[in-house]
């Protein structure tokens, strides 16, 4: 046998209460059910009529997911493994999302290779044999069920239900995705190496890090070497997006533009500009812009030069003052 997939069991624990339940006596067991009863399975369809096949790359279900790296992976995976199907199976059966093949129901017989085959997950490791096509495509479609968290720690953060049984024990997709994920905070980390200090301050100030003209280098480079690991912001503006993926925005960024984004919210720390609930950005009780993006285009703007000098100018006032 070669490549595996695997569809192992959620095993829950019991707090010892003295309370002997049916399934707190089984979980003692290592057990989740009664033995040699299972859960089947059948492809899901979506309301829009599709199948969630895994192996769609337009697929609803990739477009929710939110890490542009795990996105990439999961089409990837896709397209190979439709490369692997069209190679073994010879483009005989059509697997795109709104073929019948995916109607279990249509099914004549265990045997029908025309029609897709329910599965029966036992309370054990499921095993299926990748080199074979049908439990290449079984496999494709469970690893993508609503009812079959997409990892252990999927399930943990509570990604899925608290009562999913089942989860996609799939190292090697991890592990890639992982691999992938240190490669690019890597990359990201010797790009910020090569930027002058002055541009370092500024991309650190715009991710978010305290930093003034005064901090030195090394905990700039700490500050936002901590940035880059933590993978998402867990709060402010970003909050929910990828920090490697901000971080690029930054690091290629125009100078000039770069220069006035951090111009602008420099001036919001130092109380020149304050910023409302509703976004809108006042100089005392005068509006100056709708949001902090609208007054970066306003002052990028060669026309308005001078009031981008004037913001320069009471910019270094104020931290002289605060000196």
């Amino acid at each position: 046998m070669g490549k595996l997939g695997k569809i192992s069991v959620i095993l829950r624990e019991y707090s010892h209460t003295g309370l002997q339940t049916m399934q707190s006596e089984l979980a003692k067991k290592r057990l989740s059910r009664i033995p040699g009863t299972g859960v089947f399975k059948y492809p899901y369809k979506e309301l829009d009529g599709k199948y969630r096949t895994g192996l769609d790359p337009d697929a609803g279900y990739i477009r929710r997911i939110q890490d542009p790296l795990e996105k990439k992976l999961e089409i990837e995976r896709i397209k190979k493994t439709l490369k692997e199907l069209e190679a073994e199976l010879g483009g005989g059966i059509d697997l795109g999302p709104r073929s019948l093949f995916w109607n279990y129901s249509l099914s004549t017989s265990p045997t029908d290779g025309s029609h897709v085959q329910p599965v029966k997950l036992l309370d054990q490791d499921n095993f299926f044999d990748l080199n074979v096509p049908f439990q290449l495509i079984a496999f494709s479609w469970l690893r993508v069920h609503p009812t079959i968290a997409s990892s252990f720690q999927a399930w943990e953060r509570g990604e899925y239900p608290a009562d999913t049984q089942y989860y996609v024990a799939d190292e090697e997709i991890e592990q890639a995705l992982l691999s992938r994920k240190k490669k690019e905070i890597n990359k990201a980390i010797a790009k910020f190496d090569a930027m002058s200090p002055e541009k370092k301050k500024k991309v650190g100030r715009l991710l978010g890090v305290a930093v003034s003209d005064n901090t030195s280098e090394d905990v700039v480079y700490n500050l936002v070497d901590n940035v880059l690991k933590e993978g998402e912001f867990k709060t402010g503006k970003y909050i929910g997006l990828s920090t490697i993926e901000v971080f690029s925005r930054f690091a290629d960024m125009k100078e000039n533009l770069l220069h006035i984004k951090d111009l602008v919210k420099q001036a919001i720390a130092h109380s020149i500009y304050r910023v409302k609930t509703n976004g809108k950005i006042y100089e005392g009780e005068y509006e100056v812009a709708l949001d902090e993006d609208v007054l970066v285009v306003y002052l990028i703007n060669e026309e308005n030069q001078e009031d981008l000098l004037v913001l320069e100018s009471k910019l270094k006032a104020k931290k002289l003052t605060s000196v």
